[in-house]
Formats: C-alpha cells, structure tokens, sequence
C-alpha cells in the first residue's frame, strides 16, 4: 500500500476515537431513561478476563479509497456503570461521562495532529525539499 504501517494504526485510532465518541454521547442523551445501562468501548487486549466475558465484539470497520472495505479494530462494547444504579435503575453519571468525552476528545486530537504529522513527513519527501 501507500501508506505504512504506523499510518493505518493512526487511522484506525482515529475511527475508534469517533466511535466512542458517540457510545459517549448515547449515554449522554438516556442520563434521564429509566433503566438505562452506561457503555464504553475499549479496544480488547485492555480487558483483562473478566472484562472481557462481559463485553461484546464491535464492528468497527474503516473506509479506504473509493470507500472499499478495510479491516477494522478488535474494540469490544462493554457495561460500564458510572457507580450504583439510582432507584430508576440508570447508572449513567453527567460528570463522569463528561470526563470520559474530554479524555476521549484528547486521545482523538493526539491522534489526527500525529497523522497530519506524518502525512506533512510524507508529502515533505516527496517533493524532495529536505
């Protein structure tokens, strides 16, 4: 391919920062559902056993050139429950989902500045200015 190795990983960081971006905002938007679980999304060799038993697969799938199909990231969706349930049974807490969206926010700008670092490293050596 074009590209390398360290660049598909940079995408696909990219791709699983806005997908948990938006698992974030569910559980922003069900705070008030009655009965309503919170969820994340982790990639999977962070789950130690345990985790791992209660988490499902993700489908989390990258668009390539003329929007061809590429390989995704092994992330799984799992419960996670900001605390003890309220009576209404939601474990959704504001303050720390906001939390998580801004550390997630971060991990996301890290990634795209990393990337467009890379692409500018590129397009540097192939002009041929050094």
């Amino acid at each position: 391919g074009l590209f390398d190795a360290t660049v598909e990983l940079l995408q696909r960081g990219a791709a699983f920062a806005v997908r948990r971006h938006a698992i974030l905002a569910q559980n922003l938007a069900n705070v008030e559902t009655p009965g309503y679980r919170g969820q994340d999304l982790t990639f999977a060799r962070q789950l130690d056993l345990v985790q791992q038993s209660r988490a499902m697969p993700v489908a989390l799938e990258l668009r390539g050139p003329a929007g061809a199909r590429e390989a995704g990231l092994d992330v799984r969706l799992l419960r996670a429950p900001d605390g003890p349930p309220r009576p209404d049974g939601n474990d959704v807490d504001v303050d720390r989902q906001m939390v998580k969206i801004a550390e997630n926010t971060l991990y996301h700008n890290a990634v795209v500045h990393l990337l467009i670092a890379k692409l500018n490293a590129m397009k540097t050596a192939i002009s041929g200015r050094v």
